[in-house]
């Protein structure tokens, strides 16, 4: 969806635009993985470490940039801002989170998944 026109408004902020075309009525069953980003998300907020704050996850979203954002469907924007954040707050390097999904990918492969 393009940015707003409302000067006021930034391309995250679509709430009362025109266009956004259909909301399916329909509730799907949420995948495993995006039940584990909300547990962990929930771990590292207000019910658990409080490592990251709700503002924080905010602005993480909200500076993703448009094509990006726009790109990733809700969970996985999620994951991006938590991950942005933490990445941020030192907790580990953009590095380090890209070998660990390596690693984690080449195991799945290895067992046939």
């Amino acid at each position: 969806m393009a940015a707003s026109n409302d000067p006021g408004r930034g391309y995250h902020d679509i709430g009362g635009e025109p266009g956004g075309g259909p909301i399916d009525p329909h509730v799907t069953q949420a995948k495993p993985w995006e039940k584990l980003s909300v547990a962990i998300g929930n771990a590292l907020g207000k019910g658990g470490k409080k490592v990251i704050v709700t503002d924080e996850t905010r602005r993480s979203r909200e500076e993703m940039g448009e094509d990006l954002y726009n790109e990733l469907g809700y969970f996985e924007k999620g994951v991006e801002a938590t991950s942005r954040l933490l990445i941020e707050k030192g907790l580990f390097t953009r590095e380090e989170l890209e070998a660990r999904m390596a690693a984690i990918e080449q195991r799945i492969r290895e067992q046939g998944r």
